[in-house]
C-alpha cells in the first residue's frame, strides 16, 4: 500500500505533470504527499525567474576566445523561487483533495537530493517529470530522473 508519496518539482510543465498526478494518487489512496525541491544552479530559466522576488543578473554575453564567464544567481534569489514553487504545487495539491501536503527543499545534486529526501520521509513512491529546465549538461550526463530511478529502493513513477 502507498502510504507516503515524494513528488518533486522544478518549475517545468513536466514536473506540474508530476504534482498533479502525484496528488491525484495521494488523494486516492489517501497518502500524505510531500513535495521537493532542488535549488537551481546556473543560468535561472526564464519560465522560473519571475517567482523570485530577489533581483537575478541576467547571463553576461560570452566572451570572445572560450574564456569562461562566472555567473552567479544570489542564493536569496534561488531559496525565493524554492518557495515559491512549492508553495503553488501545495495549493494545487490541496486543491484537488490531499489532505496531509508538506514542502521541503534542499541544495545539492538535484538526484540525490530527492532520493535523500525520500528515504528520510519513509516515502512509498517517487513521482517526478520526465525532463526538467536542465541544461546541455543534462543530456551529457544524464537525467535526474534516470539517476533517481537508479539511485532509489523504490518505486520511481516518470510523468511525460
Amino acid at each position: 500500500m502507498i502510504k507516503k508519496i515524494l513528488a518533486a518539482v522544478d518549475g517545468s510543465k513536466h514536473s506540474d505533470k508530476a504534482v498533479d498526478m502525484a496528488a491525484e494518487m495521494a488523494q486516492r489512496f489517501g497518502a500524505d504527499l510531500v513535495i521537493v525541491h532542488s535549488l537551481i544552479h546556473g543560468p535561472v530559466p526564464q519560465e522560473v525567474r519571475k517567482l523570485s522576488t530577489e533581483k537575478i543578473p541576467e547571463i553576461p554575453p560570452m566572451s570572445m576566445g572560450g574564456a569562461s564567464v562566472d555567473y552567479q544567481v544570489p542564493r536569496a534569489a534561488l531559496e525565493s523561487i524554492a518557495e515559491a514553487l512549492l508553495k503553488n504545487a501545495a495549493e494545487r495539491a490541496r486543491a484537488s483533495g490531499v489532505a496531509n501536503v508538506d514542502t521541503q527543499w534542499d541544495d545539492g545534486d538535484p538526484a540525490q537530493v530527492i532520493v535523500g529526501m525520500a528515504e528520510k520521509q519513509g516515502a512509498d513512491l517517487i513521482v517526478m517529470g520526465s525532463r526538467g529546465l536542465g541544461d546541455f549538461k543534462g543530456l551529457l550526463m544524464g537525467s535526474v530522473s534516470h539517476k533517481v530511478q537508479n539511485l532509489f529502493d523504490g518505486s520511481v513513477l516518470t510523468v511525460k
